[in-house]
């Protein structure tokens, strides 16, 4: 599918319906460009199992365990 995408005056790129019907409007991309290719990547953040997956079986996570968790799932949204 090829569809054209526009480069507006407030400087934001406006999807064709097609593909902008694919994604929320909360979604966040990481985008480079190679030359004159723009390249455009949805971050997905990890489910949430894997973060439940980290607590250990049987006893509840402390505070700062909880902390770190955090702190490491907003590094790695940064980062994509």
């Amino acid at each position: 599918m090829v569809e054209i995408a526009e480069l507006t005056s407030q400087h934001t790129l406006k999807l064709p319906e097609e593909i902008a019907a694919r994604f929320r409007p909360s979604d966040r991309f990481v985008i480079w460009t190679e030359g004159d290719t723009l390249h455009l990547k949805r971050i997905t953040p990890p489910p949430v199992t894997s973060i439940v997956a980290q607590a250990s079986e049987g006893k509840p996570l402390s505070l700062n365990e909880i902390n770190e968790i955090v702190h490491e799932v907003r590094r790695q949204r940064r980062t994509g």
